[in-house]
């Protein structure tokens, strides 16, 4: 009864381990045609910039109302091929930042599992960043789904900000 139970087992182990290959191919980076494509899949209205500097991909996009950044990191070949994304939105205060406004941000990341919120306190401005990593591979379905997530991510920020500022 044992060795059965132990045939079985296996026979299911092998079926696991062929369907998952036969799943789809994993993506472990992303050139700046990728990227644009992905973003626009996502309705983010991307505009393709490159880095002066290094020839990354950077990407000017807008999520609902709000205009935000996206950095590709990590990156190599020609054309480059990126490992990992950076989006990020700053919002000008327009005044100096308070204890407040660190408090809001802390809030924000005591409360959230996606996205990180700062203060740039010599800016005058506030903002978040999301990272997506590709090192290792992801799917196509899961990266799609995590730049999807960038306009929650953007509007729970906005709305903590707002709530933190109502004193509600």
């Amino acid at each position: 009864m044992h060795s059965n139970l132990r045939y079985f087992a296996a026979l299911a182990a092998a079926a696991f381990v062929s369907q998952a290959s036969a799943s789809a191919e994993t993506i472990e980076a992303v050139t700046a045609d990728q990227l644009e494509a992905a973003l626009a899949a996502a309705g983010l209205n991307p505009t393709m910039l490159e880095d002066a500097a290094s020839g990354a991909p950077v990407a000017q996009g807008v999520a609902g109302e709000f205009k935000f950044f996206l950095r590709a990191l990590s990156c190599s070949g020609r054309p480059p091929a990126c490992e990992n994304l950076v989006f990020f939105a700053n919002f000008e205060l327009g005044r100096a930042a308070t204890a407040g406004d660190f408090r809001i941000a802390n809030d924000f990341n005591d409360s959230q599992v996606f996205g990180r919120a700062y203060v740039l306190e010599n800016q005058d401005q506030i903002g978040v960043d999301y990272v997506i990593e590709l090192g290792g591979g992801v799917s196509e379905d899961h990266l799609a789904q995590n730049i999807s997530r960038w306009a929650d991510v953007i509007s729970a920020f906005v709305e903590k900000f707002r709530e933190g500022h109502s004193g509600s």
